[in-house]
């Protein structure tokens, strides 16, 4: 009888905590990425900064592993269901930084963003925060729950809490690139899809030699959260070239013109012929080949390219080679 009635009295307690939101004992996860609803419900006293509601709920989340690019918080309230006589209640939040061995021991909180309270919605910054480290959501208000429904909706996002997948590029047909991702747990592992064009489809890094432009997914864990970040690869030449022209003054096909080429400033274009020969250099490409060296006409026949985009976002890029036939 005994041991039945310690099960019902924890029951019961589980079932209040549900109900009326869980203090610094036993903290309410939260996780980013989307908007959780959050009822606020009697915790105990807090007074912390301007936090000093008899009304708190305590959510709990965990920094990211990524000790390279650490970051902040960005914490949007919004949602609010909090009204008194039709007037909304002030809501008052602030994210701190607990003993993780004593989460109730208030006076070890260390404040990590501004105390913000609104009676509407409202957004709070964190200070760059430490990876993986546990920190605290205090949410209060003075509005009696037990009278009428109080809650909230929390989006929670930031470097901190996120990872980060690396990198996007553009890649030629044939190529492979390598792709790596940061911030997760390293032991639950991370997801790479589709799995079309990967050398594997799990691990922090993987190599990806698609057939098409193609945009990979990846997922990872932290804290108890998933989250997912994403890259494109583009397969193809950014440029149209054309393999012939005929500059023979008649003002029809005179230059060799490539689009998309305006679009690279630096763009380094060199033209040799049969024996290797440089006959034309141009660094921008602003005056398209009009199929002379000096001043003087080229031979017919067939020359050979060489462009180099020199773009920073396209280091992957490797030199772009082909021919070109010149007829008159």
């Amino acid at each position: 009888m005994r041991i039945k009635q310690i099960v019902w009295t924890t029951l019961c307690l589980a079932a209040f905590y549900q109900m009326n939101g869980q203090d610094c004992s036993n903290p309410v996860p939260i996780c980013g990425d989307i908007p959780e609803p959050t009822v606020l419900g009697f915790a105990q006293s807090l007074e912390v900064s301007c936090l000093n509601s008899p009304y708190v709920t305590v959510l709990e989340f965990m920094s990211n592993g990524d000790v390279v690019n650490t970051g902040h918080v960005h914490l949007e309230v919004g949602g609010t269901n909090c009204q008194t006589d039709g007037i909304d209640d002030v809501i008052e939040c602030v994210i701190v930084k607990p003993d993780p061995q004593a989460l109730c021991d208030v006076s070890s909180y260390e404040l990590v963003s501004l105390c913000t309270e609104a009676a509407g919605s409202f957004s709070v910054d964190s200070d760059p925060l430490l990876p993986n480290t546990t920190y605290l959501i205090l949410v209060g208000t003075s509005h009696n729950p037990s009278a009428t429904p109080c809650s909230v909706s929390l989006f929670l996002s930031g470097p901190a809490v996120s990872i980060n997948a690396c990198c996007t590029e553009t890649i030629l047909p044939g190529a492979s690139v390598y792709l790596n991702v940061v911030g997760g747990n390293e032991d639950l592992g991370y997801t790479w899809f589709p799995g079309f064009g990967l050398s594997t489809t799990t691990g922090s890094e993987v190599i990806a030699s698609p057939e098409i432009t193609t945009t990979y997914a990846v997922s990872g864990f932290f804290g108890g959260c998933q989250y997912t970040d994403a890259v494109t690869i583009t397969v193809g030449n950014p440029l149209g070239l054309p393999t012939s022209f005929t500059p023979n003054g008649d003002m029809i096909n005179d230059y060799w013109t490539i689009d998309g080429l305006l679009s690279y400033n630096y763009a380094d274009v060199r033209i040799y012929d049969r024996w290797g020969q440089l006959v034309h250099q141009s660094i921008g490409y602003t005056q398209p080949w009009d199929g002379r060296r000096n001043g003087k006409d080229v031979p017919i026949g067939t020359y050979y390219y060489a462009i180099d985009l020199n773009d920073p976002q396209l280091v992957n890029l490797e030199t772009i080679t082909g021919y070109i036939s010149i007829i008159r």
